[in-house]
């Protein structure tokens, strides 16, 4: 499960590396200042805020239930319209 996590991480952090460059530049084209270097030092391809590194995920498996196990969706139907 670490490694996955590792992987997870490894990939934001290259992800966030290749949009950052994007973002300033879309910053100063909306503004009339350049972004400043002190600001620039601050920010980090580190930044992690919307990954769940604890490793426990929440699905909404009835949602898609019929897709992912098709016989267990059409059970759980004929059940209800027995009941």
């Amino acid at each position: 499960m670490s490694s996955a996590l590792a992987l997870l991480s490894n990939a934001g952090m290259a992800w966030n590396t290749i949009h950052m460059p994007r973002a300033v530049d879309q910053i100063e084209a909306m503004s009339v200042e350049a972004v400043q270097a002190g600001d620039l030092r601050r920010i980090a391809p580190t930044h992690l805020e919307r990954i769940n590194l604890r490793g426990t995920f929440d699905f909404p498996i009835e949602r898609y239930a019929h897709q992912l196990l098709p016989s267990v969706a059409d059970l759980n139907a004929k059940q209800r319209r027995l009941a």
